[in-house]
């Protein structure tokens, strides 16, 4: 875009757009000054730059390709419009690569092109048709719909990297954890809850669809944030007095019940820990969050012969085929010589403790330790809607959570997972590039959560001491600095015949390859009683995967083996 900023004040309009980064060029007047400014997707390497251009090579990161962009101004004066067309011969000469050429040429290709004013002498058009033609530009016929300006025409020019995979995606019910900030939050849900009838699951989709009605109504605004600030910086200049001290109180608690909003409001999207950290919730926090998407976004996938597609339907099926494949059961070989070296751990006095009936104390107390917006399964509430919503919904929750626990109800409505897939690398393109991970309904968790907490009264007998992680009491750190003196004792040996090795053991996709009969033989040699094996199982194998792609939800198929990673 062709600029009338100084450098200083152009970058903080930049910033305040979105764009980390930028090139400027200055110059010694108030015209001919240019910016080029990108976000952080791509890698731009500046080539050359004068008062009527601005030349870079982009690797576009998604796509892993190179091209080149011309970012160009000619000149308004008739005296300089040659020169700006040599300078134009003189860049197309450079890199052999892709190259597009954008900005304002203050040229037209045909006389129809201009709508008003004087008309444009041939000659000038046919030089600037015949520049394109020496260059191999090609116009691509688009048609430019500036910003809105008021006096000026020095609008910017907006070019997108990225292809998006189109597909129309139904809205779905997405959970704001600031809604239950809001004073009539509780009030909707009480209402809903009462008026609803049938099971809970009926009760909650009633309740699902309510707030649904009820954020389109309060939906969250900046401009609150702003009038609030103006109120406040009025009141501040204004004398002291009784009213304007109560106002001024009102003001203040009501912009920070605002901005606590607006941190819960990113928090949510970026999933990471700086706010709880103390970081600031700044312009750079939001952006991660809205990058975190970007970065989820699927663009391409490869088939098992290495040919890559862009199709949304081909994509989703090389998901769905592989994950189907990954949690079939193989065949099953014989593994009594695994079950002979088992010891018995679990002794007979442990096993009436964990048969015992579960309580509704037991219920809530494993609510209050799952992290109150971790992920949910699409279109389900986190552990905030049950944490805050606990005195109305609190008491039918228990209740159909112990009627599974306890009577044995079926599992099967609400044990549906769903599989999101978090690229491990900047570029994924196989399928085995991403982590999988397993998003179950918020009913099935607490259930889960309650049966963990049980499990940890015979955990410590049941893990052997060597191992660190998930055992209460226990630290995996104690793990990681052993292997540190490990590997530094090895790296220092100097003497002595008797060499000595380490060996790192890392098996691919291990949870995803369990065979369900193992597990369960694997317990009952432990010495967990059968009936309490057979229950737990239930949660293991009544389980359907749906694999979530783009925000589309797949197909639904039914696995055979394999065990679900974070759902706790």
């Amino acid at each position: 875009m062709e600029t009338k900023l100084r450098r200083s004040h152009m970058e903080n309009v930049r910033r305040s757009c979105g764009f980390l980064h930028g090139i400027d060029v200055n110059s010694s007047s108030s015209k001919g000054k240019l910016c080029l400014a990108w976000k952080g997707d791509i890698n731009v390497q500046l080539q050359s730059f004068s008062k009527r251009h601005i030349d870079v090579i982009i690797e576009d990161v998604d796509e892993c390709n190179k091209w080149r962009f011309a970012g160009f101004y000619g000149s308004p004066y008739h005296q300089d419009r040659d020169a700006t067309l040599r300078l134009l011969r003189q860049l197309s000469h450079a890199e052999e690569l892709l190259w597009m050429v954008c900005g304002d040429s203050n040229e037209i290709l045909y006389g129809f092109e201009k709508k008003c004013g004087l008309l444009h002498e041939e000659g000038r058009m046919e030089a600037f048709r015949k520049a394109l033609e020496d260059c191999n530009l090609l116009d691509l016929e688009y048609q430019i719909r500036h910003l809105p300006h008021s006096f000026l025409d020095h609008c910017p020019l907006l070019i997108t990297t990225r292809r998006e995979v189109n597909r129309q995606v139904e809205r779905k019910f997405k959970f704001e954890a600031w809604w239950v900030m809001e004073e009539s939050f509780l009030g909707k849900v009480k209402s809903t809850w009462d008026n609803s009838t049938g099971d809970l699951l009926h009760k909650l989709d009633c309740v699902r669809r309510g707030l649904q009605n009820w954020a389109d109504g309060i939906r969250h605004s900046k401009k609150i944030k702003e009038v609030l600030h103006l109120k406040l910086a009025k009141l501040l200049e204004e004398e002291r007095s009784d009213d304007n001290m109560a106002e001024l109180i009102d003001t203040k608690v009501a912009l920070n019940l605002e901005i606590e909003k607006d941190e819960r409001y990113w928090e949510q999207r970026a999933r990471i820990n700086w706010l709880k950290l103390g970081d600031r919730n700044t312009a750079f926090f939001h952006k991660q969050a809205t990058q975190k998407r970007r970065r989820n976004l699927i663009q391409k996938l490869q088939f098992e012969d290495g040919r890559e597609t862009k199709v949304f339907e081909e994509m989703e099926e090389i998901a769905r085929s592989y994950f189907q494949h990954l949690f079939s059961a193989g065949r099953m070989g014989d593994y009594n010589h695994v079950l002979d070296g088992i010891d018995r751990c679990v002794l007979e006095e442990d096993n009436p403790k964990l048969k015992a009936s579960y309580s509704k104390e037991e219920i809530r107390k494993a609510l209050k330790e799952i992290s109150p917006t971790k992920a949910p399964r699409e279109d389900d509430f986190p552990a905030l809607f049950y944490q805050k919503c606990w005195s109305i919904i609190g008491e039918e929750v228990s209740f159909y959570c112990l009627n599974i626990l306890n009577e044995g109800m079926d599992l099967n409505p609400i044990n549906k997972t769903n599989i999101v897939l978090i690229p491990k690398i900047a570029n994924p393109l196989n399928i085995t590039q991403f982590i999988p991970i397993s998003l179950c309904n918020m009913l099935y968790k607490l259930i889960a959560k309650v049966i963990a907490n049980s499990l940890r009264i015979v955990i410590t007998k049941c893990i052997d001491s060597a191992q660190r992680a998930f055992v209460p009491g226990r630290l995996i750190f104690d793990n990681v600095l052993l292997a540190y003196e490990l590997l530094h004792t090895l790296k220092h040996k100097r003497v002595g015949k008797k060499g000595f090795m380490a060996v790192k053991l890392d098996m691919s996709k291990a949870y995803d390859r369990v065979e369900w009969s193992f597990v369960k033989e694997i317990m009952k040699k432990m010495g967990f009683d059968s009936d309490w094996v057979d229950s737990l199982m239930k949660c293991v194998n009544i389980v359907s995967y749906s694999v979530v792609f783009n925000d589309y939800t797949g197909h639904t198929f039914i696995p055979s083996r394999g065990l679900r990673r974070g759902i706790l």
